[in-house]
């Protein structure tokens, strides 16, 4: 039996509703970030089900009701007894079942996309995550001393796994934050934030719906060159002047529509807008090539602002935040859907070809280019601070989701007074739960050196990633993986990838040295260097290689350096007899078994006694 549209409404209405409140019937937030997730997969795989089969029921109504207006005309036709008023029942039926379908179809598309959402985020506890769009490859800078050697940003990246990002400046904060060192004070108020902010699935949630294809790469630098220029309005006799023929051209235009006057009478209005027009044409031309760039970015940044306004934040420092996106009473998220609604009229004005000709007439192209600049004049300084908070609180929200789902990590310990970087049972944070092997890792002013020796792929380069990655982690406010961290906030340096360059006409012994010289460098800034160097002066002869790298480590550590060194080259562990125990040296084992090559991963102290090169030849079978 085919329901009655006023019984389709009745249906439509619950399900939008038990969409709309879906944050007060999901589960609370438990513990387990996983059990949380699929809870909510199911509850909104319900809700879009729901969705989907009030909407097949929408779609078969307005079928009837259209081919029921169809059978009607034709019976009209056939008999002239039959008035043609009858087709307003049907006429009147579509039109109102229209919007409705459409609020069901859009509420169906929201369930979907929140459905999405929650499935990434088990498909990111779950380890597959390397696929996500949003990588920060753009922020990949090969000069930086840390960022490529610790996969911070490209496919299978730190940056990756962390960014709930939607717009370019929240992007380029969480960049920001993962591309610097931070203060103790930094770091605090952001463990701080974040922590607060860790079970805010609902505000979560919503910021994913918002998109995230929008082109900030130019936006945000217009945006600010136009808010910071000085505002430059239109002359009040020109606004005069166009205000009156535009409000002389509503009878004029009515006139002509009914007859009364001749279609010349549009023309003259035309004439008489155009020397007010082209007296600001170099004006409306400016402003024009600005907010086209902007305009999908302004609609995208009152989206995001307007999330952040509205939500009840009980951490005072994140409504000390928040306080920060109004002025004088005013919301931000207002005031920039003010100025994104102005653009499109702009827009409209200029390029619609039927809208264009009554906009010139009625004096709105001159009328909307002065609006656009007292908007600049009453809201351009406050919008590198909206901007800046928007920025912030996404950042924040990456920071906290990944606290959220990883509520085995600790969170750390940030000590000013002296440098320390004492981690107990470390693991990289990019790596599976069940495939990463912690280990205990301890620097300090009075054993600031630890030099490590092992074979090959024995897990040297490995601890160093855990190292730099756990430490970057500690700067944006996240915690770390192992079960206490207490660290320096430290300069971070690493030489770990580094090769040569045939464009540059650049050896690998010269990439080698040059990236060395960039890491002490670094020492003579205040902050104090925690350095991770792999297979130092790679590219040259031992003897060479032992001389530059005593000297390349002694120079660090009497700068006040602290850091780890790996080699496979035994002659290099002999470096920290002669450092008057500031040093130790560690290593990892391998064990050959039935001709494969196994490894525990695990450190243990002293140097390696065996090297696996020769049996890793002869496993690929070559006669050595």
């Amino acid at each position: 039996m085919q329901p009655s549209p006023p019984q389709i409404l009745t249906i439509a209405f619950k399900s939008m509703n038990s969409t709309s409140n879906s944050a007060s019937n999901t589960p609370p937030v438990e513990s387990l970030p996983r059990a949380v997730y699929e809870k909510r997969c199911e509850s909104f795989i319900r809700q879009a089900e729901a969705l989907g089969v009030v909407e097949r029921r929408f779609v078969r109504v307005r079928i009837t009701t259209f081919l029921s207006a169809i059978l009607l005309g034709v019976i009209c036709l056939g008999n002239a007894s039959v008035s043609f008023w009858w087709l307003l029942i049907p006429a009147l039926v579509f039109a109102a079942l229209v919007p409705l379908h459409n609020k069901c179809v859009e509420e169906l598309q929201r369930c979907q996309r929140v459905l999405k959402f929650y499935q990434e985020c088990i498909s990111r506890i779950d380890g597959k995550w390397s696929d996500r769009s949003q990588c920060g490859s753009q922020f990949i800078d090969t000069n930086h001393p840390w960022v490529v050697d610790l996969d911070v940003f490209g496919q299978g990246s730190l940056f990756q796994l962390m960014t709930e990002c939607r717009t370019g400046p929240g992007l380029k904060r969480l960049a920001a934050w993962m591309q610097s060192t931070a203060s103790s004070t930094e770091i605090a108020i952001r463990q701080t934030r974040s922590s607060a902010l860790k079970e805010e699935l609902d505000l979560r949630e919503s910021l994913a719906m918002v998109n995230d294809t929008v082109d900030w790469s130019t936006a945000e630098a217009l945006l600010h060159e136009w808010v910071n220029a000085p505002p430059q309005r239109i002359p009040l006799w020109i606004r005069i002047c166009s205000a009156a023929i535009g409000v002389i051209a509503i009878p004029v235009v009515t006139a002509v529509l009914m007859g009364w006057l001749p279609f010349s009478a549009l023309v003259l209005l035309l004439i008489l807008q155009s020397p007010l027009i082209m007296a600001t044409r170099k004006q409306i031309h400016l402003v024009s090539s600005t907010m086209d760039s902007v305009d999908l970015a302004l609609h995208q940044l009152a989206e995001v602002l307007v999330l952040f306004e509205r939500h009840s934040f009980a951490d005072p420092t994140l409504r000390d935040l928040q306080c920060r996106l109004s002025t004088d009473g005013a919301a931000a998220s207002d005031s920039i859907r003010q100025l994104s609604s102005l653009t499109r009229w702009r827009n409209h004005a200029l390029r619609n070809q039927f809208f264009a000709p009554i906009a010139w007439m009625g004096g709105l192209i001159v009328l909307l280019t002065d609006r656009l600049e007292h908007w600049r004049e009453s809201h351009g300084s406050d919008v590198a601070l909206w901007l800046d908070t928007t920025s912030e609180f996404e950042a924040l929200v990456s920071v906290a989701a990944f606290r959220f789902e990883h509520p085995d990590y600790a969170n750390p310990t940030v000590i000013d007074d002296h440098p320390i970087y004492d981690a107990q049972q470390l693991g990289h944070p990019l790596l599976a739960q069940a495939e990463c092997i912690r280990n205990d890792v301890k620097l300090s002013a009075e054993r600031p050196l630890m030099l490590i020796s092992g074979s090959n792929m024995s897990g040297k380069s490995t601890l160093l990633r855990s190292v730099g990655t756990n430490l970057i982690l500690t700067f944006c406010g996240a915690c770390v993986n192992a079960a206490s961290l207490r660290t320096y906030p430290f300069q971070l340096a690493t030489a770990m990838r580094i090769s040569d360059s045939l464009q540059e006409g650049r050896s690998l012994f010269f990439s080698v040295v040059q990236r060395l010289k960039a890491v002490v460098d670094l020492t003579l800034k205040e902050r104090t260097v925690l350095f991770l160097l792999d297979e130092i002066l790679n590219g040259t002869n031992s003897h060479d290689r032992r001389r530059g790298a005593e000297a390349v480590i002694r120079s660090l550590v009497d700068r006040g350096g602290l850091g780890i060194v790996t080699t496979h080259d035994l002659a290099l562990t002999q470096i920290v007899d002669s450092m008057n125990g500031r040093a130790v040296n560690k290593h990892f084992e391998d064990t050959i078994t039935d001709g494969k090559m196994l490894f525990d991963y695990q450190l243990r102290d002293g140097v390696v006694q065996r090297s696996n090169a020769l049996e890793l030849m002869r496993m690929l079978g070559l006669d050595v």
